[in-house]
């Protein structure tokens, strides 16, 4: 393969990465849902108009005998707050409610589930690094001291990813093709230009990189040792060391 065909090959990769992060946008805005933040309008005990910022519900099991108020002091921590329940379930009178209906309570704090990610976030307060499932030394799953699958976030977990994509050969891989780097090292098309071009792309492919800053490499026997520099989309400087 010669390479302008192996350039043709790369120009067609890169219009898949692009694709692929526009689908998973495009996944995550139609997993929007009740969960997003939104303001309830309801009528507190005075007679007064009053708002609340309402994060998410969970739902209750109405029994015999509840009643807005009581409920609001048990789960809010404030009977004050009877009056939103209501107005949330759009229920005027309690002696509606059959015992065994199931009402939502709304969640009036944010919790991880509802901060921590790019579905149910306000895009200021999302978690631009995510979450994953760590890998030991030997690329395994990694185990927590209590014995469960141990997951990794923050920068760790960016630094996992560009080490995986540069292990992962995109012309090894049956589907995810626009994943990986485009060549190895033992490749004779492999001059050092074109891989510190192939480094740099696999690099950009990656969501949260917004740009490369620098690029140092050098080879030993079949290794490849490589020193990078980026900035992620925090803006923040990440540096990344590693062979390939």
């Amino acid at each position: 393969m010669t390479l302008e065909e192996i350039d043709q090959q790369d120009i067609v990769r890169d219009y898949l990465s692009e694709a692929e992060d526009a689908v998973n946008v495009l996944v995550a805005l139609g997993k929007e849902k009740k969960a997003n933040a939104e303001s309830v309008v309801f009528v507190d005990d005075d007679g007064n108009d009053a708002i609340a910022k309402v994060y998410d519900y969970r739902y209750y099991t109405w029994k015999s005998g509840d009643t807005f108020d009581a409920l609001a002091y048990r789960l809010l921590g404030n009977a004050d707050l009877g009056s939103l329940i209501a107005f949330y379930n759009k229920i005027a009178y309690e002696d509606a409610i059959e015992a065994g209906t199931k009402i939502k309570i709304p969640v009036l704090t944010e919790n991880a589930g509802s901060t921590d990610n790019r579905i149910y976030a306000e895009p200021e307060k999302q978690d631009a690094y995510g979450k994953d499932i760590l890998l030991d030394d030997t690329g395994d799953f990694a185990v927590s001291d209590d014995g469960d699958i141990a997951t990794c976030g923050g920068k760790e977990n960016l630094t996992q990813s560009i080490a995986l994509r540069l292990a992962s050969a995109s012309t090894k891989r049956i589907r995810g093709s626009a994943y990986g780097i485009r060549s190895t090292i033992g490749e004779a098309a492999a001059v050092e230009s074109y891989l510190m071009s192939s480094i740099e792309q696999t690099l950009l492919a990656e969501p949260r990189i917004a740009s490369v800053d620098e690029i140092s490499m050098t080879g030993e026997k079949d290794r490849l040792y490589i020193k990078i520099s980026y900035t992620d989309i925090n803006g923040e400087k990440g540096e990344y060391s590693g062979n390939i």
